[in-house]
């Protein structure tokens, strides 16, 4: 466990779900009702650098967060997406999928974590 990463050092209490490769925790810097992070539980900073196992883990934890926020809170899409290497100013140093729920009437803001979104 690396002790500086926030990642690493969750709350058993908080988790969501979990499987033998990875685990779901509510987003703390939340931008939607419901929007979560689903991470490996290895210390890994790329979606590259994971095995195959981890990826399919990730994957199946993805749509499992998908299925019951669609249960619980019925939005109507979702924004899913993570930040791989160097990107818009910060280092991912724990590889984390955001899942974002979406909601009609709602505008969905995404911050700097996603870079400047150039306006046509």
């Amino acid at each position: 466990m690396n002790t500086h990463c926030p990642y690493c050092d969750y709350n058993d209490y908080a988790v969501l779900a979990q499987n033998e490769f990875g685990l779901i925790l509510p987003e703390p810097q939340s931008l939607s009702k419901g929007h979560c992070v689903i991470i490996p539980i290895r210390h890994v900073s790329s979606f590259f650098e994971i095995t195959d196992k981890e990826r399919k883990s990730l994957m199946s934890l993805l749509e499992q967060a998908r299925n019951e926020l669609n249960l619980i809170h019925q939005p109507a899409g979702f924004h899913i997406g993570f930040n791989d290497g160097h990107a818009f100013g910060t280092e991912a140093e724990h590889l984390h999928i955001h899942i974002i729920p979406y909601y009609d009437n709602q505008d969905l803001v995404l911050d700097q974590r996603w870079g400047n979104i150039a306006q046509p």
